[in-house]
């Protein structure tokens, strides 16, 4: 099937699928949603969020979230994610499942395959509809141990609220992970490009919402440690921190997050800000300014950088189907990398400039 048709036929899928809402079921006692996206585009110059100099497909997948409510006080979530990315079979990942127990409102436990509470964007990654571009800032949420998804194991959670109409929201986790790391000869099980290692980890986010409806602040981290081989009793501590500010109006968006991360091998800086308007009840614009910054010995300094600036155009059809064009212009090779090749001379001096134009649609339900 050539790309077009390809193109077309999801295209139909998605503006079918657009206009449904949630199944309630069991009355009341089980939810079905679902999320699901199809991004096509042209870069020049270099590889980027899988799109290269012909157009083609970049990525689509599709995402069923199963929401279960045995008793009052108990809810179990589970969420699948069916991927494809460009050269790649499709791939089904299971992205959450976890349950859930209320004891109040200040204070619920959840045990399994939870939701990593660390960036604006962390609980809802797969939600397109809550965000103006096709696409996540890659130096936040990309193929880095700053952009992790899910950990498995213990955390806690609640709201307390406070005077004025302030409230805070806080998490405490704990359990493992599996980080991002660069190949290495040793690596057992890869993703994307990189090496996945599973890590014990510990951390928390506070959130403090204000008075106005729709802004939060945040600041969250986690410290992470993974054996080594080359040290009996070694371990390798990495660790990530950083602060994060949201408004979201009725026609409004703002989001502006920084992080660090530390580790003996490398650190690394990232942030970026984001902003959106609807000028209309259908017509959105957007921008995005992002910068990315790693220090590695002996690498070379194009692939530690990353700088974007990034202007989109939104349709809403209604608020769970939208198609979206957006232009990212690229400094640096951190995550927009050359085509592969056995010319070690085009490796070593790679082109830093990188244009994506991106089109893409994106619903849910």
């Amino acid at each position: 099937m050539s790309h077009l048709r390809w193109l077309s036929l999801c295209l139909g899928v998605l503006l079918l699928s657009g206009t449904a809402s949630g199944m309630p079921l069991a009355d009341g006692k089980f939810f079905i949603h679902g999320y699901g996206h199809l991004s096509t585009g042209r870069t020049w110059e270099n590889v980027y969020l899988g799109g290269n100099d012909e157009l083609g497909l970049h990525d689509v997948g599709s995402t069923l979230l199963f929401r279960a409510l045995p008793t009052e006080r108990l809810v179990v979530n589970t969420q699948f994610s069916f991927e494809k990315a460009p050269g790649q079979e499709l791939e089904l990942e299971v992205d959450y499942a976890f349950a859930e127990y209320a004891f109040s409102d200040k204070f619920r436990l959840r045990v399994g395959r939870n939701q990593l509470p660390l960036a604006l964007y962390s609980e809802i990654y797969d939600v397109g509809t809550l965000r103006p571009f096709n696409a996540l800032p890659q130096g936040t949420y990309g193929p880095t141990s700053i952009g992790v998804e899910n950990y498995n194991g213990l955390g806690l959670t609640g709201r307390i609220n406070l005077p004025g109409e302030w409230m805070v929201e806080y998490d405490a986790y704990g359990g493992f992970l599996d980080l991002k790391e660069p190949l290495s000869q040793d690596c057992d099980d890869t993703e994307g490009g990189l090496c996945v290692i599973e890590s014990q980890m510990a951390g928390g986010r506070l959130a403090l919402w204000a008075p106005l409806e729709g802004l939060r602040f945040t600041t969250s981290g986690f410290v992470s440690r993974t054996p080594t081989e080359t040290a009996a009793g070694g371990h390798d501590v990495l660790g990530v921190v950083g602060v994060g500010a949201e408004y979201l109006g009725e026609s409004l968006w703002l989001r502006a997050e920084f992080f660090n991360l530390f580790s003996e091998q490398a650190k690394a800086r990232t942030g970026y800000v984001e902003a959106a308007y609807f000028v209309t009840p259908h017509w959105q614009v957007a921008g995005r300014v992002e910068g990315s910054r790693t220090w590695v010995p002996d690498a070379l300094i194009t692939y530690l950088r990353h700088r974007e600036v990034a202007v989109g155009l939104n349709y809403w059809f209604n608020p769970h189907l939208v198609f979206k064009v957006s232009f990212h212009n690229v400094i640096g090779n951190r995550f927009a990398m050359p085509e592969a090749t056995d010319d070690l001379a085009a490796l070593l001096h790679p082109e830093p400039h990188t244009r994506l134009l991106s089109l893409g649609t994106q619903f849910s339900f």
